[in-house]
């Protein structure tokens, strides 16, 4: 996320900055870095202020032979435009696969004691794309250093019945160790192996409001810089904005045990496992009901009983099981899965979504109904509203049923190899309409 980046920044060069985001399309964020700070409390007079725990100077930081006078803020504009995509060649030390071995080795590396929320994959500690932005767009080129060839990944954890935030980046590091710099750190440890370990408890204040924060930097000796956050602030409803629990869910000690994972280092060989899910879901309004862990686990049995007795399902090889739904980025009251189908035929992917409460046709279902001959919708006798869509010249397939209930379910299939989707509009008709589907 762009405010994470933000945060880095301000944090690995100490400049204190505010950070306005606005999500202007899918795979698209332009944000704009405001110079804001304040010794004291934020003015009244102004619409945003950022304020931080003040940086007394000179002082002494343990581990550290000197210790520099902070930066004076600065001012940036940046935009990332477009999908960033996995298999980027500036960065041949990550991948897709990397990355889904990196989410599980941070995910393990959470102590027992605290719960990872159930939440989108992007809120689940799954690593995201490298960051690549345009180093003209800093001040000094060398700045955008602190942002370029990063991974980060974030979620949101429940301890002791208080939720809060932690976000982990990752990225190659080449250059020295960052001096100290006071409001930069509380402590320096070097192990003997050349670790480099700083930490940091501290908070800031955006418009009034004070978020408690812990960091660990690590600089570790095989070239890897990996860095752990994490805050009192509870993200976990959008429609709800940030909120402050007031406890922050990790010590410096386990933040310390994940920055220190062998897995997460650059050199770290990777570890086969699940691939990452691409996006995927609905737009809704959000009105529907929360669909919980335990109502998706339900789905997710459904799925798996009525692809088993799917006529032709054993001649189909999946890339993860067939019940893997996860709620969106678009909301809790929907969610979504992708699956990669293998067979002689071809390559298909296979995508499901659930809604929870559509009351009525999205505006783009009536314009598609609309302009596209190949989809048919029609109304059962139950008075469930089904659309259909066949598309010959892709082997595209598309299926969507509206139960009177206003729960939601679509699917789709798509080619990836070949002219034949391994999935027909026929099985994924019988795979939607299973009535264990039906939450009701």
């Amino acid at each position: 996320m762009i405010e994470d980046k933000a945060r880095r920044w301000r944090d690995s060069k100490w400049f204190d900055v505010v950070v306005i985001v606005a999500i202007v399309a899918a795979g698209t964020v332009m944000a704009g870095l405001l110079n804001d700070y304040e010794a004291g409390e934020p003015g009244a007079d102004r619409a945003y202020s950022y304020v931080s725990e003040p940086a007394p100077y000179p002082v002494r930081i343990p581990g550290c032979d000197a210790v520099e006078r902070p930066s004076k803020p600065k001012r940036i504009t940046f935009a990332t435009v477009g999908p960033q995509g996995y298999d980027n060649p500036r960065y041949p030390w990550f991948s897709g696969a990397k990355a889904a071995a990196m989410t599980e080795a941070a995910v393990d590396a959470l102590p027992d004691s605290v719960e990872l929320v159930f939440a989108s994959p992007s809120q689940s500690l799954q690593f995201e794309p490298i960051t690549d932005v345009d180093p003209s767009a800093f001040p000094q080129e060398e700045d955008a250093d602190l942002f370029n060839g990063s991974t980060n990944a974030r979620g949101s954890l429940i301890r002791d019945g208080y939720v809060g935030t932690v976000t982990v980046d990752v990225q190659a590091w080449d250059r020295p160790v960052l001096p100290c710099v006071a409001g930069a750190l509380d402590r320096r440890d070097t192990r003997p192996d050349g670790t480099v370990l700083d930490s940091l408890d501290t908070w800031y204040e955006v418009n009034g409001v004070r978020t408690l924060e812990r960091r660990v930097v690590a600089y570790l000796p095989d070239g890897t810089r990996i860095m752990a956050t994490a805050s009192d602030a509870d993200n976990t409803d959008p429609r709800a904005g940030g909120r402050r629990s007031g406890q922050v869910p990790l010590t410096l000690d386990e933040l310390t045990a994940i920055v220190t994972t062998p897995a997460l280092t650059v050199t770290a060989p990777v570890i086969p496992a699940v691939p990452l899910m691409p996006s995927c879901g609905a737009f809704t309004d959000w009105n529907g009901p929360e669909l919980t862990r335990e109502k998706v686990a339900r789905l997710d049995r459904a799925l798996e009983a009525r692809w088993a007795s799917m006529p032709g399902s054993s001649d189909l090889i999946l890339d993860r099981p067939i019940g893997s739904l996860r709620l969106t980025d678009f909301g809790k009251d929907n969610v979504c899965e992708v699956v990669t189908v293998t067979s002689a035929r071809g390559d298909g992917r296979l995508e499901i979504v659930v809604v929870s409460g559509q009351s009525a046709a999205s505006p783009q279902d009536e314009y598609l109904n609309e302009i596209d001959p190949d989809r048919i919708t029609t109304v059962t006798a139950d008075g469930s509203t089904i659309t259909r869509g066949f598309y010959p010249d892709t082997g595209s397939a598309y299926f969507s049923i509206t139960l009177p209930s206003t729960q939601q379910i679509i699917i789709s299939t798509t080619p990836i190899r070949g002219s034949t989707v391994p999935v027909t509009l026929e099985q994924i008709e019988y795979l939607a309409t299973a009535p264990e589907l039906n939450l009701n």
